[in-house]
């Protein structure tokens, strides 16, 4: 019986790496969808809901294919007030903003473990992997800003 460090299995520590690479992508990636923290927030009266709310004015859009009204002007049936779409102009400025600094701010969390996982099998140096892993994320950022 050998009493000496006992040499560990490639394949087991390779197979371990594979398997906390997987859970954490599965993690980053549910958390904000099951938490909603990354969602719009929407501000009472914002959008027309026909259950609650009068239809004043409105216009047709076409999007897909489909042509479907689209609320312009609009009357709470219980209070009276009348709300419009510009009246929320402001708020989805800000949401945009805070939706976009959010999103990038955690995906520097993905862009740094991404760098590491890349380091680590040698593909390519931690910097060089964070840089693209950065200019990614500033992507996703700018159009989750633009598409608010």
């Amino acid at each position: 019986m050998e009493s000496g460090p006992q040499p560990v299995d490639a394949f087991w520590v390779s197979d371990l790496f594979r398997r906390v690479q997987t859970v954490f992508w599965i993690a980053f990636i549910a958390l904000p969808i099951f938490t909603g923290w990354l969602a719009y927030d929407w501000l009472p009266n914002e959008s027309y809901d026909a259950g609650k709310h009068e239809l004043l004015e409105s216009h047709e859009e076409e999007h897909g294919g489909r042509i479907g009204d689209v609320a312009d002007l609009w009357r709470d049936k219980r209070t009276g007030e009348v709300f419009a779409r510009g009246d929320f102009e402001e708020h989805r400025r800000r949401e945009a903003r805070r939706m976009a600094a959010v999103c990038f701010a955690y995906g520097l969390i993905g862009c740094f473990f991404y760098a590491l996982v890349r380091s680590a099998q040698k593909r390519s140096s931690f910097y060089e992997a964070f840089g693209i892993a950065v200019l990614v994320n500033v992507a996703v950022a700018v159009l989750t800003w633009l598409y608010i």
